[in-house]
């Protein structure tokens, strides 16, 4: 029995110099260590699975660019098809891939730096660079880049929606909720929840989706206010007179909207406004055409089980 340790250590030391190989994205020596592995000591299908990964990243890190300012926005999609793709998908891959995915951030980083791109630059559509450096633990660097693209796109929930991730991972989980609320309101529906940082509320989503039956989409849109009610998110105070007035003109054009056309969708983001209006209550009091008792009913109307929820919280906080 003695004679067969140091051959095993041999197996397991092969293999795990494999996947040290792979997660730091050395994928030649990665391919070939696995390769002597499978040749001493078939049959392992971890390896197979390893395998895979290894070949589909060798392959379309060989298809970007080398460098120039086309290379970080081609590392980023293929990076997505990666995620998507069945290899990174195969069962007990998971650690593995959440490894590998900080060493490709670091790649994609650096192929930032050696343009250079400014901070406010969109590695795709809706995907802005300071998305790389949350993955690489840059967070005060993440959280400029971020500031940096709301700038440019004031109104981009996505982007708020990141910049919540990079103060929640910098450990200020008030700052961040505060921030995701900001997304909320803009358009819960293009926040990047896959992905999201802020565990509580990714719970809330789910048990919303399951529990209540609203669906994922409708859960996206209801998620804001039952966090408000459960105290995950705080009051929202408005602070310019210009600014309360901007947005309650807004909540009336979508309550408009919601009576010409009425609408699950609408009506949780109805309610949504209507709570932070009535966190405003003073202002609202000076502001003609609307008034507090009329912002009840409506929520009410949306949704009458949370709006006597919302009550009750709001006494358990005064």
């Amino acid at each position: 029995m003695s004679d067969q340790i140091p051959l095993f250590e041999d197996e397991y030391i092969l293999l795990n110099d494999a996947v040290g190989a792979l997660i730091e994205l050395n994928l030649d020596t990665a391919l070939t260590a696995f390769q002597r592995h499978r040749d001493l000591y078939r049959g392992n299908g971890d390896v197979d699975r390893m395998v895979a990964i290894a070949a589909f990243l060798r392959q379309g890190l060989a298809a970007c660019p080398e460098n120039g300012p086309d290379r970080p926005g081609s590392l980023f999609t293929f990076w997505n098809s990666f995620e998507n793709s069945m290899e990174a998908r195969q069962a007990g891959c998971m650690d593995v891939i959440s490894r590998i995915r900080v060493s490709f951030f670091r790649l994609l980083v650096k192929a930032v730096e050696e343009v250079p791109l400014p901070d406010s630059t969109y590695l795709s559509h809706h995907i802005p660079i300071g998305y790389a450096y949350l993955h690489t633990g840059q967070y005060d660097r993440a959280i400029r880049s971020l500031q940096a693209c709301l700038v440019a796109t004031p109104d981009n929930a996505a982007v708020y929606g990141y910049l919540g991730d990079a103060y929640f991972l910098r450990g200020e989980t008030d700052v961040a909720r505060q921030v995701y609320l900001a997304a909320c309101l803009i358009d819960p529906e293009t926040v990047d929840w896959d992905h999201l940082q802020d565990g509580a509320l990714r719970k809330l989503l789910a048990e919303l989706a399951d529990e209540e039956g609203c669906g994922e989409a409708l859960s996206r849109q209801w998620l804001p206010s039952y966090a408000y009610v459960r105290g995950l998110f705080k009051q929202k105070k408005i602070r310019l007179k210009d600014e309360f007035v901007a947005f309650v003109d807004d909540y009336l054009e979508l309550k408009k909207a919601c009576a010409n056309l009425p609408s699950p969708a609408q009506a949780a983001r109805l309610f949504l406004k209507g709570i932070v209006l009535c966190d405003n209550e003073p202002f609202l009091r000076l502001i003609k055409g609307i008034d507090f008792a009329e912002v009840h009913r409506e929520m009410k109307k949306a949704n009458a089980p949370l709006f006597a929820a919302y009550l009750r919280s709001i006494e358990h906080r005064t």
